[in-house]
């Protein structure tokens, strides 16, 4: 078994993460976002609300540095009461 291609860094990497609807989600996420990768994460970001309104998705398209700093995002987006789904 051969294992996957490894990424090759820097590159532009989207995370998608899926939570409920609340007033200060996207702060909080921005939040988390600026201070593991930098002002610039915030340039490219889209927003989609579930059907009914309960949920949202927000993709943010980082120049991710490292593995690390991936794992590091992921695991600080999980600890976000709202979060549902990192992806």
């Amino acid at each position: 078994m051969t294992e996957p291609p490894r990424l090759q860094f820097p590159c532009a990497y989207p995370i998608k993460v899926v939570a409920r609807a609340a007033p200060d989600l996207r702060q909080t996420l921005d939040d988390v976002f600026t201070r593991l990768a930098g002002p610039a994460a915030l340039s490219q970001v889209s927003e989609r609300p579930s059907g009914q309104g309960n949920f949202v998705s927000v993709t943010y398209v980082i120049e991710a540095q490292s593995e690390m700093q991936i794992s590091a995002l992921f695991q600080e987006l999980k600890q976000c009461p709202s979060v549902v789904m990192v992806l």
